[in-house]
């Protein structure tokens, strides 16, 4: 990909007011030439943190966090340093140029950027039926009837796409989008007779957007009994790639970074549910398969990943993958117990945003996540089965930091279920007085 010019850097900077950017983050007062607030990187009672508005720089006097506009951006917002840019050079208007970008990289470029307000369209379109059609009553009763509110809705962009076979085709047809541009961007298909139809049809659309809030493509859920599959993603495109995606990062990223944590779950619902009770830095894998380009999002977003998944099976192997995915990116996994056959949702619903936000105090490492595992599921009945257990959680243990009081815990706990001695299970934790 090609780089932005300096030249079209030092204009993004120069546009920029940096007091408006900062104040989200920070309330600042004017004090001489210099506007003054508490820091947003860190906990403090006296401010300590500054901006020169002329200078288009920050520095906290406490914690040492400095930098420009730019660093700003990415640091609050968690994004690399291009989508920082392109994040400002939108709000303030800045044309970027592009240094030595080939003639087919910029007709590429040209395509998506094409597409990419093709899909932004159907997002509005659809979100515009969810409140305005009768036909989306039974839709909009379904989503109230799982605790959600309007304005969460209306704020992730929540819609319907109408049961008629051609709507959003015809109407993309009859703007000037051709039947390849329509197909390309995800949004219809070739019908059995050959003819374009609507690839999404009578289900709840959730628009898919990648960080900076674009909108790539569409995870749909049928409002039928017999409508299958229950859930319809935009097919692989262009613009969006399923094993790339997070429902709700372009909202959760700044609360994420600013928190230090990210809240991980399965499902639209779930995100939409912790952002209504204010949990904001939730997103969703939309499944169990976490992969690897969904945990280098995550750890742009916060250094600390709280997995909620579901408490079944395929969901406590999907923590254990991602353990194996998150060794070495300098990211922190923490468990979230759920109870059996609860999602997050469901969870507030019956007992409030409490109950979650106390699941998420007790999270656990994932090597404690996995002994309990082990455990459960441990014949303990027989030496050999003990011997076995003992084999798979003796490198589990091994995990933990010597000589801590989790390695402690885990040791008796461990000694007390096989019924062995604490120096079986491994070294390092200390005795009992």
């Amino acid at each position: 990909m090609a780089l932005y010019t300096q030249e079209s850097i030092e204009r993004v900077k120069e546009a920029a007011d940096m007091v408006e950017v900062v104040s989200p983050r920070a309330e600042l007062r004017r004090v001489g030439a210099r506007h003054v607030g508490l820091c947003p990187f860190h906990d403090e009672r006296t401010p300590s943190f500054s901006v020169n508005a002329e200078s288009k720089l920050y520095h906290c006097f406490g914690c040492g966090e400095a930098g420009d506009v730019i660093h700003f951006v990415e640091t609050t917002e968690a994004l690399d340093f291009p989508a920082a840019v392109e994040v400002l050079a939108e709000r303030y208007g800045v044309e970027l140029r592009r240094e030595n970008e080939d003639p087919e990289a910029e007709q590429r470029r040209r395509r998506r950027e094409r597409l990419l307000v093709v899909v932004e369209r159907a997002a509005a379109y659809y979100a515009r039926l969810l409140w305005g059609s009768a036909e989306a009553r039974q839709a909009r009763e379904y989503l109230a009837g799982r605790g959600l509110e309007e304005h969460v809705l209306r704020e992730f962009r929540v819609g319907y796409a109408p049961e008629a076979w051609e709507t959003l085709t015809a109407a993309a047809l009859r703007s000037g989008l051709t039947a390849e541009e329509v197909t390309a961007a995800g949004l219809g298909q070739h019908g059995r007779r050959g003819g374009l139809i609507d690839r999404f049809r009578g289900r709840i659309m959730f628009p898919l957007a990648d960080p900076r809030g674009r909108v790539l493509g569409f995870g749909a859920r049928a409002m039928s009994e017999g409508q299958r599959p229950k859930y319809l993603n935009t097919s692989e495109n262009e613009l969006y790639h399923k094993g790339r995606q997070l429902f709700g990062i372009d909202r959760a990223r700044a609360p994420a970074a600013r928190g230090g944590r990210i809240v991980v779950v399965e499902g639209y619902t779930d995100v939409l549910a912790l952002h209504q009770a204010g949990l904001r830095e939730a997103v969703a894998i939309m499944g169990t398969a976490l992969t690897q380009d969904q945990m280098s999002e995550l750890g742009r977003a916060a250094s600390t990943v709280f997995l909620a998944l579901d408490a079944d099976r395929s969901g406590e192997e999907a923590m254990v993958r991602a353990a194996r995915q998150a060794s070495g990116r300098g990211v922190e996994l923490r468990v979230v117990r759920m109870p059996p056959g609860t999602d997050p949702a469901e969870l507030i619903a019956t007992e409030g945003a409490e109950a979650f936000a106390g699941r998420l105090d007790a999270a656990v490492s994932v090597p404690e996540f996995q002994v309990h595992r082990v455990l459960a599921s441990a014949d303990v009945e027989t030496a050999r089965g003990r011997d076995r257990a003992l084999a798979e959680l003796r490198p589990l243990v091994a995990l933990t930091p010597e000589r801590s009081v989790t390695r402690d815990e885990l040791v008796r706990l461990v000694a007390s279920r096989l019924d062995v001695p604490p120096d079986y299970v491994g070294t390092g934790a200390r005795a009992r007085a």
